[in-house]
């Protein structure tokens, strides 16, 4: 069993910048084709229970509205993901608690614990979030 997530990058409507997503972990143990079924049919709902994370203040973006820490466009969220998530990553791994049962499924049982991590290249699903002037989020149709 290893942890999955779905991220949801906040990107503002009238700038197009993100400084923030929204990040949900989960711990499936399933193929690929039964977790991407799963994880996007809670996209577009479960941001409202996900955990909000600061992009980190090294990715720095100067425009016209000055220079801003924290703030990349969605294309940089994109590219630089692996190193805006890590934080995210550790972090709802610590809010998990250990996994702690029997298993009987063979000849003979097994205890078992175990603490579910993200693996080195762990299955995401991105849906991008539009901020409106309002403050409302809105799912996009594209995902990645």
């Amino acid at each position: 069993m290893e942890l999955t997530a779905n991220v949801w990058p906040v990107v503002d409507a009238a700038t197009g910048f993100v400084l923030r997503f929204l990040m949900r972990a989960y711990a499936l143990e399933a193929s690929d084709e039964v977790i991407s079924r799963t994880l996007r049919a809670l996209a577009p709902t479960d941001f409202r229970m996900a955990r909000p994370f600061q992009v980190p203040e090294c990715f720095i973006m100067t425009s016209e509205h000055g220079t801003l820490p924290g703030c990349v466009t969605i294309t940089k969220f994109h590219e630089h993901q692996g190193a805006i998530l890590e934080g995210a990553f550790r972090s709802l791994e610590e809010e998990f608690a250990k996994l702690q049962g029997i298993d009987v499924s063979g000849a003979q049982t097994v205890g078992i614990g175990l603490i579910p991590r993200f693996p080195p290249a762990p299955y995401l699903l991105v849906t991008s979030l539009l901020e409106t002037v309002d403050g409302r989020l809105v799912p996009s149709i594209t995902t990645s």
